[in-house]
């Protein structure tokens, strides 16, 4: 009859295929798990960091600042994370370029006392805001979706770049990692935070010994330290 399409049953199985499972490459997986492993060394003593005082635990930043943090393995998983991390700031600074608005890269930031180190991940031209520090994050979709303002830990990070470098305002910049969504968030300087950090730091050299416990949180790697 016309209009009825007749279906080669030979080329339409009754029954679903079995789906072979195909093995691993176990040899290809071993070798770049051994090419990626590490060792995570600790950040220059004698200096607070951004990504240091953004740890809560004074234990860990004590430890830090006094060379006494060990170096700890550096997972296979951990590194491809590090560089996933970098690839982001190759694209984001292709960006700014095509832009017109990058004015600055890992730019260093230093304050004498406390003595303070850091590097401003970039600097752009803000059509409002001026001269203006961006803090570039990637974060999974989980907590993507939870954003509705920047982290507090990534705030104390860009804060320090704020009030060293005299800016008014600056950016942090999240990507999400599943999907490549976008969020940006303004932060003012806040003079009270800066004075806290500030305060935090100067309790942290006066200290003798590291504060007995940790308040960070359960990766905290001043965990793994026994002083005697």
């Amino acid at each position: 009859m016309p209009g009825i399409i007749k279906f080669n049953d030979d080329k339409r199985p009754d029954n679903p295929r079995t789906i072979e499972i195909q093995p691993e490459d176990v040899w290809l997986n071993t070798a770049l798990d051994e090419y990626l492993t590490s060792t995570m060394t600790p950040s220059r003593s004698g200096v607070f960091h951004p990504s240091t005082l953004s740890n809560k635990c004074d234990r860990a930043v004590w430890l830090i600042f006094n060379g006494q943090m060990p170096e700890t393995k550096l997972e296979p998983i951990l590194n491809r994370i590090f560089q996933n991390g970098s690839y982001l700031e190759k694209r984001v600074e292709v960006w700014f370029k095509e832009l017109g608005i990058l004015m600055g890269q890992e730019v260093k930031v230093k304050h004498e006392n406390p003595p303070m180190s850091g590097r401003i991940d970039f600097l752009i031209k803000h059509k409002e805001h001026g001269i203006v520090p961006v803090e570039l994050k990637s974060i999974n979709n989980y907590y993507f979706g939870k954003l509705n303002g920047p982290r507090e830990d990534h705030k104390t990070q860009l804060q320090m770049y704020l009030n060293i470098g005299h800016y008014d305002i600056g950016t942090v910049f999240y990507e999400n990692k599943d999907n490549q969504k976008i969020k940006t968030f303004l932060v003012k300087r806040d003079l009270k935070q800066w004075d806290d950090i500030l305060t935090r730091c100067f309790n942290i050299q006066n200290m003798r010994v590291p504060p007995t416990r940790c308040t960070g949180l359960v990766w905290c790697a001043c965990k793994k330290v026994n002083l005697k």
